[in-house]
C-alpha cells in the first residue's frame, strides 16, 4: 500500500510539473525567438574622437554618437549596437571587408565615399571646419597666408585630402603636411604648444579641447570649406544595408522632431549643431532622389573571383592594392551602375569556378577565354572586354615559327585547369606521337613565362600582352611562336563569367561595357595596360557572338521550369560521376605515397640525428639545428617549398657563376625538391618528438644498464630507444597523417598526386565539387589505415606488457664472452 502511495504521488507530481514544463518551454522558445529577432548591428569607431565619441574617466564609451545610437536603440526594436575599436585609417576598411555594419566617427561626406557608400539621407550634427592656429596669429588668415607652414592631420581625413589637393593645385603656396596617427584633441594641442603651426578641424573639436585643456587657440574661417567637407556629420553604412539606414533614418527624424537631438548636441557642444538647414535638405534630397532613380532597386554588392596574380588584368601594386585592367573595368562599370559595388575575393586560379559554383563569387574576372565546356555550364558576357591573342613561347635560341608538331617531347609550363592546359592535353589525346611534356604549375604566369627563360620549361602558351609585360618588367627577352588553331585554345578575347540564372547582372555590366567601348573608355584602360588598343571588336567575334546570345536565349525560352528543375539538378551536384573519377585519381596515389614515406624516412633519420645533438649539446651544432627547428616550425609549409623549388635552382646558377660549374639545375626531378621541402619540415617537428620521448626514459634504467656494464651504444639500443619508442609513436603517427595531407601542395611545383589530378579533372569537366570529394575520400581511407597501423604498432611495442626482470635479462652483456 505503501509504495502504491509513492506511485500515486510521484505521478500527481508529473502532472503538476508538466504544464509549468509547457511554460517554461514556451517561454524558452519565445526568448529564442526574441533572441533570433534581434539584430545586432556592429559598429566602427575610434573611440577618440572626443566630443564624438571618447572614452570616459571610467573607460567607458561615450560621446554624442554614442548616446544617439543609444537612443536609436531604445526607439528601434530589434536592433543591438555593439562597438569596434580601430584607428580612424581602418573604419573605411572594415566596412568593406563586413566587419562592421556602420560607422560613426563625425564622418562627413565627399565624392569618393558618396560614390562607394551609402549615408544617412541627412546629418545628425552640423558643424563646420576652421583653419586653428596660435592666439597670436594674425586675424582671418587664409591658406594663401599659410605657405610653408606645418599642419598636423590625420592621413586619409578629409582635413589631409583638402591640403594634399591644396599643395598640388598651389604649388607655390604650398604647405607641410605632417601625418599624424592621434586624435583630434592632440593634433589642437600640438599646435597650442607650438609642435604644429596650424591645423584644420570643427569648432566642436575647438571648444571641447579649449574648454578641457584650459587653452586658448584662435580659429579662421575657411572659405571653400565645402573642399574638406560640406558641413554634417553622418553615419555611413554598407551599399546595400537600406534597412538598417532607413530604420536609424526614422529614429533621427523623430529625435530631431521631439528635441533629444538638441538636448544632446547641447550636452556634448555647449550649442545646438542639428538643425538642418533648407540648402541641406534640398541638397541631401536630391542626393536621394538621384540614388534612387539611378539605382531603382536596392544597392548589390558583387563579389569577384580573381587570382591577383595576373598581371597586366588583376594585380597588386608596390602599395599592396589589387589593380589592373579588368579592376579599373570594373570601377567604371561601379560608377556607371550606381546600384552596383564590387568587393574581391583573391584565389588560386583552379578555385575560380569552384567559387563561383558554391556561390562564394557572383561573378569571376581572370582574363578568362571561352571554351564549351565553359560557355556550357556558365553565363558570359555578351561580348569579350579585351581581345588578345595566345602565342607559343620559348627562349630565343629556338628556331622561327615553330609548330606544335615539332615540339613533340618538350615540357610545356601551364596552370592547371587553364584553356593552355586544356589545349595541351587534347593535343596529346589526338597526337599521341607527337606528346609534349605538360608540366602543371600553381603558380602566376610571369613565374611560368619566366621558367622559360631560365630553362626550367621549355616552352609555355600565354597570349602576347603578358609576354610584353613580362619581358618589360624583367627585362627579358623571348621568342612568339604564332599558333595556328588559336581557336582550340580559347577563342580570342577575354570575359567576365556568372552563374547562369545571374542573367540581370550580366545585362548591367554589359550595359556599361557597351557604353565604355563607344565613348573610348576601353580603348584608354587597354592603352595604359598593354600599350595597345585591344578593346576593338571585329565582325566575326560580334557576329558568332551574337550567334551564341541568339541561341541562349531560344534554348533559355524552350525550358519549362520543370525542364529548368530537372536540368539544374544534374548540373548542380552529380555524385554519380564519382566513381568514374576515382580511378583516375587512384592511379597518381603512387606518387602521393612516395612523397609521404620517403619525406617521413628523411624526417625521422634526420629528426633523430637532430634530437641527439641538442640532447648532448655539441658546441655550434645544437645552436645551429635549434635555429633551423625554429625557421621549420614557425613558417609555412607552402613557403618551404617554394624556397626549395625556385630558391635552391638560383643557389645552383650563382654556384655555377662563381666557380665556373655547368650543372643543369633544370635536368633536377620536381620530385626532389619535395623530398627536401618534406623531409626537412618532417624533420624539424620529429626531433622535438623524438628529444621529448628520450627525455622521458627513466634515468634510473640508464644507469642500471650502465651499472651492469652496457656501453652508451648499447644502453640507447636496447634500453632507451625501446622505451622512447612507446612514447614517440602516437606524434610520429600524427605527423605522417599530417605529411599524407601535405603532399597535396606539391602540384604547385609540378608533381601530379592525387590532389593535383583531382584539380586536372575538375579543370576539364568543371565538376569540382565532386572531384574534391573523390580525393577527399582518398586521403580519409589513407588516414584510417595509417591510424590502424600506429595503433597496431603501439600495442606491438607495449613495454608495459613486458615483464621487466625478462627485459633486464635481455639486455645483459654476455658474460661468456
Amino acid at each position: 500500500m505503501e509504495r502504491l502511495n509513492k506511485i500515486w504521488r510521484l505521478l500527481l507530481a508529473a502532472v503538476m510539473i508538466l504544464p509549468l514544463g509547457n511554460i517554461w518551454g514556451s517561454n524558452l522558445q519565445e526568448v529564442a525567438a526574441q533572441e533570433d529577432a534581434v539584430r545586432k548591428v556592429v559598429v566602427g569607431t575610434s573611440g577618440q574622437t572626443k566630443p564624438s565619441n571618447y572614452f570616459d574617466e571610467n573607460n567607458e564609451l561615450t560621446g554624442l554618437e554614442i548616446e544617439i545610437l543609444s537612443e536609436i536603440e531604445e526607439r528601434v526594436e530589434g536592433l543591438e549596437f555593439t562597438y569596434e575599436i580601430t584607428e580612424f585609417a581602418s573604419l573605411f576598411a572594415g566596412l568593406d571587408s563586413g566587419n562592421f555594419d556602420l560607422v560613426a566617427n563625425n564622418l562627413g561626406e565627399n565624392e569618393e565615399r558618396r560614390e562607394k557608400y551609402l549615408f544617412s539621407q541627412y546629418p545628425y550634427v552640423i558643424t563646420h571646419n576652421v583653419l586653428i592656429t596660435d592666439k597670436d596669429a594674425e586675424d582671418n588668415l587664409t591658406m594663401e597666408d599659410m605657405a610653408g607652414q606645418s599642419f598636423g592631420v590625420v592621413p586619409a581625413s578629409p582635413q589631409s585630402m583638402f591640403l594634399e589637393a591644396w599643395n598640388e593645385e598651389h604649388p607655390d603656396r604650398a604647405v607641410d603636411i605632417q601625418y599624424v596617427d592621434s586624435d583630434p584633441s592632440q593634433i589642437i594641442r600640438d599646435v597650442y604648444t607650438g609642435r604644429f603651426d596650424a591645423t584644420i578641424y570643427s569648432t566642436t573639436y575647438l571648444n571641447d579641447v579649449q574648454s578641457t585643456y584650459g587653452i586658448e587657440l584662435k580659429r579662421h574661417p575657411i572659405e571653400n570649406e565645402d573642399a574638406i567637407r560640406p558641413p554634417g556629420s553622418y553615419f555611413i553604412y554598407q551599399p546595400e544595408d537600406i534597412e538598417l539606414r532607413e530604420q536609424m533614418d526614422e529614429a533621427l527624424a523623430e529625435m530631431r522632431e521631439d528635441g533629444t537631438l538638441k538636448a544632446i548636441s547641447m550636452k556634448y557642444f555647449g550649442e545646438d549643431n542639428s538643425q538642418l538647414t533648407p540648402e541641406i535638405i534640398e541638397k541631401n534630397d536630391a542626393i536621394e532622389a538621384e540614388r534612387l532613380g539611378e539605382a531603382g532597386t536596392a544597392m548589390r554588392r558583387v563579389v569577384v573571383g580573381t587570382t591577383g596574380q595576373t598581371k597586366p588584368n588583376n594585380y597588386f601594386d608596390e602599395n599592396n592594392e589589387l589593380t589592373g585592367l579588368e579592376i579599373d573595368i570594373l570601377k567604371e562599370v561601379a560608377r556607371r551602375v550606381p546600384n552596383l559595388s564590387f568587393t574581391y575575393e583573391i584565389t588560386e586560379f583552379p578555385s575560380l569556378f569552384a567559387g563561383l559554383d558554391a556561390g562564394n563569387f557572383d561573378m569571376v574576372a581572370n582574363n578568362l577565354g571561352e571554351n564549351e565546356e565553359r560557355r556550357e555550364k556558365y553565363l558570359f558576357s555578351h561580348y569579350p572586354y579585351v581581345v588578345t591573342h595566345n602565342v607559343m613561347i620559348t627562349d630565343t635560341e629556338a628556331p622561327d615559327n615553330l609548330t606544335m608538331a615539332e615540339m613533340a617531347g618538350q615540357s610545356f609550363g601551364v596552370v592547371a585547369a587553364s584553356p593552355q592546359s586544356m589545349f595541351l592535353e587534347a593535343w596529346n589525346e589526338e597526337h599521341p606521337d607527337k606528346a609534349v611534356d605538360i608540366q602543371y604549375v600553381d603558380s602566376d604566369p610571369s613565374q611560368i613565362i619566366r621558367d622559360v627563360y631560365t630553362g626550367r620549361f621549355d616552352a609555355t602558351i600565354y597570349s602576347t600582352t603578358y609576354l610584353n609585360d613580362v619581358q618589360n618588367t624583367y627585362g627579358i627577352e623571348l621568342k612568339r611562336h604564332p599558333i595556328e588553331n588559336e581557336d582550340a585554345i580559347q577563342p580570342p578575347g577575354s570575359y567576365f563569367i556568372y552563374r547562369q540564372e545571374d542573367l540581370d547582372l550580366r545585362e548591367a555590366i554589359d550595359g556599361a561595357l557597351a557604353e565604355m567601348r563607344a565613348d573610348g573608355t576601353l580603348s584608354q584602360l587597354s592603352q595604359t595596360y598593354f600599350g595597345e588598343d585591344n578593346a576593338q571588336l571585329s565582325e566575326a567575334i560580334i557576329e558568332k557572338n551574337d550567334v551564341i546570345e541568339a541561341e541562349r536565349q531560344a534554348a533559355a525560352g524552350e525550358l519549362d521550369v520543370a525542364d529548368t528543375e530537372a536540368s539544374s539538378e544534374g548540373k548542380l551536384f552529380a555524385p554519380e560521376i564519382i566513381p568514374d573519377i576515382l580511378p583516375t585519381i587512384l592511379g597518381k596515389l603512387p606518387i602521393t605515397l612516395m612523397m609521404t614515406f620517403v619525406s617521413a624516412l628523411i624526417g625521422l633519420v634526420l629528426g633523430f640525428l637532430i634530437a641527439l645533438a641538442k640532447i648532448n649539446k655539441v658546441p655550434v651544432l645544437a645552436q645551429l639545428m635549434t635555429l633551423f627547428v625554429s625557421f621549420m616550425r614557425g613558417t609555412p609549409q607552402l613557403v618551404q617549398l617554394f624556397l626549395a623549388y625556385y630558391g635552391f635552382p638560383l643557389v645552383v646558377r650563382w654556384l655555377n657563376q662563381q666557380f665556373g660549374w655547368s650543372f643543369d639545375v633544370n635536368s633536377i626531378p620536381a620530385l626532389i625538391y619535395v623530398f627536401i621541402a618534406f623531409g626537412l619540415n618532417e624533420a624539424a617537428y620529429n626531433s622535438e618528438t623524438f628529444r621529448a620521448a628520450i627525455l622521458s626514459v627513466n634515468k634510473s634504467e640508464i644507469e642500471a644498464a650502465k651499472a651492469i656494464g652496457l656501453t652508451d651504444g648499447q644502453t640507447m639500443r636496447r634500453i632507451v630507444l625501446p622505451s622512447a619508442m612507446i612514447v614517440a609513436i602516437p606524434n610520429l603517427g600524427n605527423s605522417l597523417i599530417s605529411l599524407l595531407k601535405g603532399t597535396s601542395l606539391a602540384f604547385t611545383v609540378t608533381v601530379i598526386d592525387i590532389m593535383g589530378q583531382a584539380r586536372i579533372i575538375a579543370g576539364a569537366n568543371l565538376r569540382f565539387f565532386e572531384a574534391y570529394i573523390a580525393v577527399a575520400l582518398i586521403y580519409w581511407v589513407c588516414c584510417l589505415l595509417i591510424e590502424w597501423f600506429v595503433g597496431w604498432l603501439e600495442k606491438r611495442l607495449d613495454v608495459d606488457a613486458i615483464d621487466p626482470e625478462a627485459q633486464v635479462d635481455s639486455v645483459a652483456p654476455d658474460t661468456k664472452a
